[in-house]
């Protein structure tokens, strides 16, 4: 039955699994048990089932994914604009500061030149204040009077005391100007403080907004990347969907069609005597698989220039003449009891699905289709659908 067949294929990829799915329907057309026939349908029918179940999830996850990258490109719209107004604000406060800063190197250098001044007037009093002692101390001792008269000496007496109240009242003028400096300078340095500590609470803000925003576009990339990784899975399963309606209506054809006569001698009684569908070099060993060509180790990769000659082994009937993904142009030739052979990645076919042919008969010429990077006839046996190794039924 075919459960057991489509479980081993299940680590392959989904179109493997297809190829040698319809491998296995085709090696039972030949069946005297219609109700294994009909089982194969209902085994394919249930695999379209369960795409269609598989497709509709996909297509609701998608929705929903949809939903959520607007909503992502909304959160990371709102913060491109918030930071740009942070940038706004910090661009401002840091014009203010620099404004500021210089203010109050002004104001540090009109305090250093009044302290210079006041310095200079201090040195003059102190002067004025030593000559008025000196003064008085001649007064006193009477040596003043014996140098000019009374009028005199009383009239530079008055001079010192003016000069003396004068510079006082400047002194006095001076430290007014000093301390209003000093308060002015404390005040611009308390509103440059202010100002760093909202420039930089400023910075810490907009930091956190573009680590947010580096956030959401890294989210926004990782839901796109899963976007497009589900977008190809739905559209493998919709390709997967489709080629196994083909492959219904192709059993449904074959049921109908597939009346094969065995001429001769059948097939089973020619093990090791059946002639090579052209002469090549085989690149692979049966059961071991080529990574340019998934199922090489169902059977064999025959070296071979474009063009050649490829030849039906045995009498039979064409049940499969189309192109198929990884195998190319493939020709299935039903040689009755089971048996089957596969002939694929050729240049061109030259028999379709119903025709009879013998053995030799010229069915195809071989070439490179299905993707495939060097020229082969891939070639295998099936019975009832279990590949066969080429080499115990070949002529040595």
């Amino acid at each position: 039955m075919l459960v057991s067949s489509i479980a081993h294929q299940a680590g392959r990829p989904l179109t493997v699994a297809l190829v040698s799915l319809c491998l296995l329907l085709f090696g039972t057309i030949n069946s005297s048990h219609a109700n294994n026939q009909q089982a194969d349908k209902a085994q394919l029918e249930q695999r379209m089932q369960s795409l269609q179940k598989d497709i509709k999830g996909l297509q609701n996850w998608l929705q929903q994914a949809q939903q959520k990258s607007s909503k992502l490109n909304q959160q990371l719209a709102n913060s491109e604009r918030q930071i740009g107004k942070l940038s706004q604000r910090i661009s401002e406060r840091k014009d203010s500061l620099s404004s500021l800063q210089k203010r109050i190197s002004i104001l540090q250098a009109q305090a250093s030149q009044i302290q210079d001044n006041l310095f200079e007037q201090e040195v003059i009093l102190a002067q004025h204040l030593r000559q008025q002692y000196q003064l008085q101390q001649r007064q006193a001792s009477g040596l003043l009077f014996s140098l000019t008269d009374a009028t005199d000496a009383s009239r530079i007496m008055a001079y010192f005391r003016y000069l003396h109240q004068a510079q006082a009242e400047q002194l006095s003028a001076y430290r007014d100007s000093l301390n209003r400096l000093n308060a002015v300078q404390q005040e611009q340095a308390d509103a440059e403080l202010e100002l760093q500590q909202e420039l930089f609470q400023l910075q810490q803000q907009e930091q956190k907004l573009k680590t947010v925003r580096q956030e959401q576009k890294t989210t926004a990339k990782q839901l796109q990347q899963e976007r497009q990784s589900k977008q190809s899975q739905l559209q493998d399963s919709n390709a997967a969907k489709q080629q196994i309606q083909d492959l219904l209506e192709q059993l449904e054809i074959a049921l109908k069609k597939a009346q094969i006569q065995n001429i001769g001698q059948p097939f089973a009684k020619l093990k090791g005597q059946l002639s090579w569908p052209l002469e090549g070099k085989v690149l692979n060993r049966f059961g071991q698989q080529q990574a340019k060509f998934p199922l090489s180790d169902n059977g064999w990769l025959i070296e071979a220039k474009e063009g050649s000659e490829v030849i039906a082994v045995h009498h039979g009937q064409v049940v499969f003449a189309d192109w198929l993904k990884g195998y190319g142009l493939l020709l299935i030739i039903d040689h009755g009891a089971g048996y089957l052979t596969l002939y694929g990645q050729n240049q061109s076919l030259y028999k379709e699905v119903g025709d009879k042919v013998e053995a030799g008969e010229l069915i195809a010429n071989s070439g490179i289709s299905g993707g495939q990077q060097i020229s082969a006839l891939y070639f295998s046996i099936r019975k009832n659908g279990r590949p066969q190794n080429p080499r115990q039924w070949l002529i040595r």
